[in-house]
Order: structure tokens, then C-alpha cells, then sequence
């Protein structure tokens, strides 16, 4: 039986775990932090349920299809669709609800903005059909090896992303490219899913459109019992499949001989495998597990995505104008991101994401109270001397556009800065996302999921392809597996 080690036990490395122990591998998989779950680890506090990590749950078919995997073994998983992806606020008043429904989306752009709705509309489409001319080659397969880069395959991808008026765009900037939707705070909306992966809509190529549609067209959804039950689906699969979860041991190194791996060194001593999987962040992975091997210098010093501080909140407000998420805009949106690339510093007034996860999961808060997560993109490597001031800014932003006093209703509170990320994480300086996706060529600046030197050595999570966030590194677990099974077969 062929066995595998996997390096980390976050969504891509628990993924890998469900995907290989499927085929029949014996995997055991080693965690450096005492419990599993990577980024979406969860927080009790005084009564209060947090999930640490991502709050955004779309396109679940991706988890469903690992879970199948497992056939008779899966743990059980629910979720529901919801009817909105987000609430919108803005310092002058203006308030948007991004309805699922597309007439009520309509209708709520021309209430909200008093524009024709059809050019957004027209807008979504455009972002719908680059999605679907592009996953398949840039999302659904390995970047990096040759067969995915045949002449029959890239034009059977790509040939239909050219055709009549919805051709992509391959010259501007996410910001340019946004410019069409012809309001000014439609153009702010759209950009902001460049933060997605971390990066700058100012600068990110226009191919990031195609981000939207993930909410727009295909839908946002809620676990059942919080983001974290993701974690606990993919924790319980694993198990019933036989695999071996090792908590609280760090990876020392990857050993190798004569050019392939031959297992992994730990505080519990050598460990043999046939194949070795690393989800940890790449960074790491070269600078500490594999210090006498070459290091692709390119990829490890390529500029950082953001980070995050975020704030977890227990508080004693019914808070009614606030849905599961919601965004409170910054003033001047550019300043707010050349304060996060160009000076390196948080914006002094930042964009504030909120997210209640009480609002579908009730049981995580005592009745009439939220467990709030409340978000401020940071630089990576950020450092705390700040937080203080910043804390209080946040507070007072939530009082002046809510009319909520946090200070005043405060049940508890736990924070996280990027030196907490990446001390729990593992995460090169907290970053988020890898690296970000500043140039066109970024995709293909991420690690490959298959080292080319290292004979049995393969990687999965958000530092390499296809990125960071839950589809992406479910995505990254389904690449990787395959190119197991045809590079090392059982």
C-alpha cells in the first residue's frame, strides 16, 4: 500500500487526506497546532462561538465532491443558500443589499443609485461567461505541466472566451475594467473583489472578474452549525477512511535521498513515505523543512497579499440593519489600498468587514447578541504598536455609519493581528492569501503543486495554485491528487 504524508491539517491538507485515502493510500497527517483546521479553526469565549478563519462559504459542489469521494464514509454536511451575499453602507448614507434574486438585485441597484440596472446586469454576465471560458484551465488544472499546455486542450479552454462581444479582458486593470458598471460606487463594489486573494484592484489585471460570479451567479450558502462545520466534515471523513491525524507535531524536515522523498522528521522521529504533501505555506516549507535544497527564490520573495486584524466581538445588540455580512465603506477606497501596498500601514479610515454568524447559526450567541467578526485588511508583517488606535477608530466608524456603540454592549472580545496569523498559521508574515495577484502573470508566479526536482513531493493550500480561500484550496487538493495518481500511482 502506497503511503502518504501530509504536511498541516487545513482545508487543502484535510482535503488531500479524503482524496488519497479514498484510492486506498495509508495517509497520516501531521499538525503542528493542537487541533486541526488551518485558518478555520473556531473560539469559544464566555458563551460566544467564533469561526476564526474565512466567514464566506460558495460553490459547495467542490466540497460535496471531495465528501463523495469517501462514498459510505463521509460525515454528514449541510448548508443552506442565502438570499443576499452582502449589506453595503457608505460614510454618505447610501445602503445596498445584494439580493440573489436578480429582479430584486435589479430593483435595489435603481433604488439605491438611481441608474438602469442593465449595464451591472450586463456587467455579471460578462464576469459569469469569463469564469466559465477560464476554470478549466486556470482553476481546474496544474499551471505547470506540460500536457495542461497542449495545443488541443488550450484551445478547446480558451477558443469560446473570444468569440462576440464577451471576450476577456486582458489589457486593464480590475479598476478599469470596473469602470463600465457607470457609477462610481458600483465601481467600488466590484473592486473589492480583488481583496478576495488579497491583492489591489488598482493593480490586479481585469481577469479578476470574474470573481463576482462565484456570489452573484452561482450563490452564497451558510454550513449548518458555522463555517467550522466544514472543517469538522472533512476532520470526520478523514478518520472514517482510516487516516492517521497527528495534533500538536510540527514537521522538522522533509528527508529526501537520491532526489525523492522518503518520509518526514518530526518530534516523534522519522516518519517513511512513499509520498510527501505540503500544506504548509511554501515559504516555510523551503526556508525550514528543506534548508539544503534550492529554494524558488522568484515565489518566496514575490509580493505579499494583505493580512487581517480582526476583532472577535460577543456583542449584547440585536444590531437589525446587519445581515451575516457587510461591508462599511472607507471614504477614499485608492487611499486605502496605497496605505496597505505603498506605505505599508492601515489606512486611518479602513474599510470594515462585519460579519454575525448568529444570523444563520443562532446557537453560537445567547439570544438578542452577535459573535461578531469584525475584519480590517492589514499589510503583511503589520505590527500590533497600533492596535489600540485602531480599535477605537473601528468602534467609532461602526457608531457613526450603524449607530451602534460597541464600547457600550461589549460581552467579550478576542483579536487577531498578523503576527498572530502567522504565529497560528504558519502563514509567511500572516499573509493571507500567498502572494498577491498584483501583475497579469501572477497566476503562473504561484508555487506548482508538483516539485519538479524532488521526486514525491507535492504541495496544496492558499500559498500555491490555484490560490487561498475555501474553493481554492479545495480546488488545489483536487489538482494535487491527480497529479499523484498519475506521477505516483499506488
Amino acid at each position: 500500500m502506497s503511503s502518504v504524508a501530509i504536511i498541516g491539517a487545513g482545508i487543502g491538507g484535510l482535503a488531500t487526506a479524503v482524496r488519497a485515502a479514498a484510492e486506498g493510500r495509508k495517509v497520516t497527517v501531521f499538525e503542528a497546532s493542537p487541533e486541526v483546521g488551518g485558518k478555520l479553526r473556531q473560539l469559544h469565549l464566555d458563551g460566544y462561538r467564533f469561526d476564526l478563519g474565512p466567514s464566506l462559504f460558495t460553490w459547495p459542489d467542490l466540497l460535496l465532491d471531495t465528501l463523495e469521494k469517501a462514498g459510505a464514509h463521509a460525515a454528514p454536511f449541510r448548508f443552506t443558500q442565502l438570499d443576499r451575499s452582502c449589506h453595503y453602507f457608505w460614510p454618505d448614507g447610501t445602503q445596498f443589499k445584494a439580493w440573489s434574486d436578480k429582479s430584486k438585485l435589479s430593483e435595489e441597484i435603481q433604488s439605491a443609485f438611481g441608474v438602469d440596472p442593465q449595464p451591472v446586469l450586463e456587467h455579471l454576465e460578462r464576469s459569469s461567461a469569463g469564469f466559465e471560458a477560464t476554470k478549466g484551465i486556470f482553476l481546474e488544472q496544474s499551471l505547470h505541466e506540460a500536457s495542461s499546455w497542449s495545443p488541443q486542450n488550450t484551445f478547446r479552454q480558451l477558443g469560446a472566451a473570444w468569440r462576440g462581444r464577451r471576450g476577456l479582458p486582458l489589457t486593464q486593470t480590475l479598476d478599469q475594467w470596473n469602470a463600465r458598471t457607470g457609477h462610481e460606487k458600483l465601481r467600488q463594489l466590484f473592486n473589492r473583489y480583488a481583496t478576495y486573494n488579497g491583492s489591489d484592484p488598482y493593480r490586479a489585471p481585469a481577469m479578476l472578474h470574474v470573481i463576482p460570479h462565484l456570489e452573484f451567479g452561482m450563490g452564497t450558502f451558510a454550513p449548518e452549525g458555522g463555517m467550522h462545520a466544514i472543517v469538522k466534515a472533512l476532520h470526520t471523513t478523514a478518520l472514517n477512511l482510516g487516516v492517521t491525524i497527528h495534533t500538536a507535531t510540527a514537521v522538522e524536515r522533509i528527508l529526501t535521498e537520491n532526489g525523492r522523498v522518503r518520509g518526514v522528521l518530526t518530534s516523534m522521529g522519522e516518519h517513511n513515505a512513499d509520498v510527501v504533501v505540503s500544506g504548509a505555506d511554501v515559504t516555510p516549507t523551503y526556508r525550514q523543512m528543506l534548508p539544503n535544497h534550492r529554494a524558488p527564490e522568484r515565489i518566496l520573495n514575490a509580493e505579499s497579499s494583505t493580512s487581517g486584524v480582526i476583532f472577535y466581538w460577543g456583542v449584547r445588540h440585536p444590531a437589525p440593519e446587519l445581515h451575516l455580512h457587510n461591508i462599511l465603506w472607507a471614504e477614499d477606497y485608492r487611499a486605502e489600498f496605497d496605505a496597505l501596498f505603498q506605505s505599508k500601514t492601515i489606512a486611518e479610515d479602513p474599510t470594515v468587514y462585519i460579519n454575525i454568524g448568529s444570523r444563520t447559526s443562532p446557537e453560537d450567541a445567547p439570544e438578542g447578541t452577535g459573535n461578531w467578526f469584525v475584519m480590517v485588511n492589514a499589510p503583511a508583517g503589520w505590527k500590533a504598536s497600533g492596535l489600540g488606535d485602531l480599535r477605537q477608530r473601528v468602534m467609532a466608524k461602526i457608531l457613526r455609519m450603524t449607530g451602534i456603540d460597541v464600547s457600550e454592549h461589549l460581552a467579550c472580545e478576542h483579536v487577531l493581528t498578523p503576527d498572530d496569523i502567522a504565529t497560528r498559521t504558519g502563514s509567511h508574515r500572516g499573509a493571507l492569501y500567498g502572494p498577491a495577484s498584483n501583475k497579469p502573470t501572477s497566476a503562473f508566479l504561484r508555487h506548482r503543486n508538483r516539485d519538479r526536482r524532488i521526486g514525491g513531493l507535492y504541495f496544496v493550500g492558499g500559498s500555491v495554485h490555484p490560490g487561498g480561500g475555501i474553493p481554492l484550496c479545495l480546488l488545489g487538493a483536487r489538482i494535487t491528487h491527480e497529479l499523484i495518481e498519475r506521477h505516483d500511482p499506488c
